[in-house]
């Protein structure tokens, strides 16, 4: 999903998702949301979310960073507001270069309603996963907000604002 103006697909690998704007009830989590990250003001919050379901813990995501060219977290300092709904799953992020002596991962549960944020340089020093998890029964729904910096050349948002 894509705040209005923007029409930036999102790609992952080999997939490719069409933009779809932001329903009237996304705004609304959003203006509950937001001012919990510190962004009162509607025109600071993300441009763009993710929205993923995890029917149960055989699904997963495997080691990866968010570092989609539209987003720039290799080269910025960028922030990741993710909201857990429904079962608590395991959350799991690992150093690209661990320091000597330095726990290979660290691993936290995120529960209904939790909000995590990665921030800073984390997309070009770590990567993250949701690991499967043969005990978890139920959906967890993930809603990563993030804000696109790079738009498509074709995206309105592109001529709108100069990153």
């Amino acid at each position: 999903m894509v705040a209005q103006g923007c029409a930036c697909t999102y790609k992952y690998g080999r997939i490719e998702v069409e933009p779809q704007v932001y329903p009237p009830w996304m705004l609304q989590l959003m203006s509950q949301i937001m001012p919990l990250c510190g962004l009162p003001d509607q025109s600071t919050w993300p441009n763009s979310c993710n929205l993923n379901l995890y029917e149960d813990g055989g699904m997963s995501v495997g080691w990866h960073s968010d570092d989609e060219k539209v987003f720039q977290g290799k080269f910025n300092d960028i922030a990741i507001l993710s909201l857990s709904l429904g079962v608590k799953r395991k959350f799991e992020l690992r150093a690209n270069w661990p320091e000597e002596g330095e726990r290979p991962v660290r691993m936290i549960h995120l529960g209904d309603g939790d909000i995590c944020t990665m921030e800073g340089m984390v997309q070009k020093h770590y990567q993250h996963r949701v690991p499967k998890e043969g005990n978890v029964q139920g959906p967890r729904i993930n809603l990563t907000w993030r804000w696109v910096v790079l738009h498509n050349p074709q995206c309105p948002a592109k001529r709108m604002r100069r990153y």
